[in-house]
This record gives structure tokens, C-alpha cells and sequence, in this order.
């Protein structure tokens, strides 16, 4: 397909993803997708045959159209804009994080999500092919770490003359500066208090791994545990942090 034509299916197709549409073929020979009764994407016959020819789009017997598992992958890469680097960044989860250097000056940086050891055992599991993690167990850990670096921002907690004082409507707006300072100091509790739930041993291990994202190896080693032993102990705290976090009962 040329630029122009890859650029029309990538409408087509986002339309579909977006409203769980199928296309259905026309008198005409085209394909075309009906949303509140009408027609709101179209694809010639050559332009659904090459689609289907490529994987993207699943032809049925009753002559509809739909899309194929590889429909995502194939947007994310249309996305990247560099043909070179689209093929890896389509298995990348990147976020922005906030990190604080040396100097205390706090930065932000683009970390990818699937390269972390926590999402490493959210992916892998034993030989029954289960995630090692399960879902409320992976939550947990990232509610933890998501306080973490909310309660890590560096704040100007210097006082805003200027700003008026917080309260009801008629005194003002609210002071931004000092809002999040609350919001800071309201992570940094629930992360205290998630690790006081942990308790000691399994509070440095989650953090361990967590936070400094340090392999289950690694953390075996600096302690002279035997092997896959970190593995017991991180479920059973998990399933703790789990808990007090309410997504278990």
C-alpha cells in the first residue's frame, strides 16, 4: 500500500477499533461500515482484498469484514512515524516518570513499563503458562509505586503571598502550590502506611523490587537466599499489599 492508502485504512480501521464496527459488503463491491445509520467508513474491493491479503482485516462467509488481532500492532506502528524503530517500539509500554537526580532537581524521563521486573513476572509464569503475578497482586504493586514517585515530586513549598487562602468560593480560588503539597503528603502516607502493612522484611523486598526494580536475583543474592526463594516470599507479600489495598478479601 502507498502513504496515502495506509493512512485511509488507518481511519478505517480506528473508526472499527473505537465503535466495534464491522464492514459489510455493498452492491458495488465496496466495504462499508454503518455507525447511528450512517455510513461512516468505506474501503474499495482492492483496498479490503490487500487488507485481508496482509492480515489486518478477517473476511466471514456472510461477507463481512473485521478486524484481526494484528490490528493493533499495526496502528501502534503507523503511530511511530520512523519505519526503522516502529517493528520494537510496538512491544514498548513508555510512560513519562518522574525522577529527582543528585542535586535534587526533579526531572522527567521516559521509562518503558515491560522492561521492569515486576512486568517481567506479570508476563512469565511457571510451567502451567499462568502469569506468575495475578491481576490483583500486579495492582497492588503499581498503586505502590504510583504513590511513591507522587510523593517523591519536588515540591515548591514555599509560601505564595499573592495567591488567597483556601476556602469556600467567596474567598477566593484554591492555592495550587499548596494543593499539591496536600496531594504529595497524601501519597506519601499511603505509601507509609502500605509499607507499615507489609511489615518488616517484606516491606524491603517489595521495595527492593517495586521501586529500585531490582531482579528477584539480584535480591537473592545480596541477601544469600537460596534460589527462587524471593519468589515465595514476593507472592506472600503481594497478596498482603493486596489486601490492604481492598482488592482482595
Amino acid at each position: 500500500m502507498n502513504r496515502r492508502a495506509n493512512k485511509k485504512l488507518a481511519r478505517v480501521l480506528t473508526q472499527m477499533r473505537e465503535k466495534g464496527l464491522c464492514l459489510i459488503r455493498q452492491p458495488d463491491g465496496s466495504y462499508a461500515a454503518r455507525h447511528l445509520g450512517r455510513i461512516c467508513a468505506r474501503l474499495s474491493a482492492d483496498e479490503a482484498k490487500t487488507a485481508c491479503a496482509n492480515g489486518i482485516l478477517i473476511a466471514h462467509a456472510d461477507q463481512q469484514l473485521q478486524c484481526s488481532e494484528q490490528v493493533d500492532l499495526w496502528l501502534k506502528r503507523r503511530a511511530i512515524g520512523d519505519p526503522q524503530s516502529a517493528y520494537g517500539a510496538q512491544h514498548r509500554d513508555m510512560h513519562r516518570v518522574h525522577l529527582i537526580d543528585s542535586e535534587g532537581c526533579l526531572f522527567t524521563a521516559y521509562k518503558n513499563a515491560t522492561e521492569s521486573p515486576l512486568a517481567w513476572l506479570r508476563r512469565h509464569g511457571g510451567k502451567d503458562k499462568a502469569p506468575f503475578l495475578t491481576a490483583p497482586e500486579f495492582a497492588a504493586a503499581e498503586q505502590l509505586r504510583q504513590d511513591y514517585y507522587r510523593s517523591s515530586l519536588a515540591q515548591k513549598l514555599c509560601s505564595d503571598w499573592q495567591a488567597p487562602a483556601r476556602g469556600t468560593a467567596a474567598q477566593g480560588p484554591h492555592n495550587a502550590v499548596l494543593d499539591a503539597a496536600d496531594n504529595a503528603l497524601a501519597a506519601k502516607e499511603r505509601f507509609m502506611e502500605a509499607l507499615d502493612a507489609l511489615g518488616p522484611g517484606l516491606d524491603d523486598l517489595v521495595f527492593c523490587l517495586c521501586i529500585r526494580e531490582i531482579s528477584l536475583g539480584a535480591i537473592e543474592k545480596a541477601r544469600k537466599w537460596p534460589k527462587r526463594t524471593a519468589k515465595v516470599v514476593l507472592k506472600l507479600a503481594l497478596d498482603r499489599l493486596a489486601r490492604h489495598y481492598g482488592l482482595l478479601h
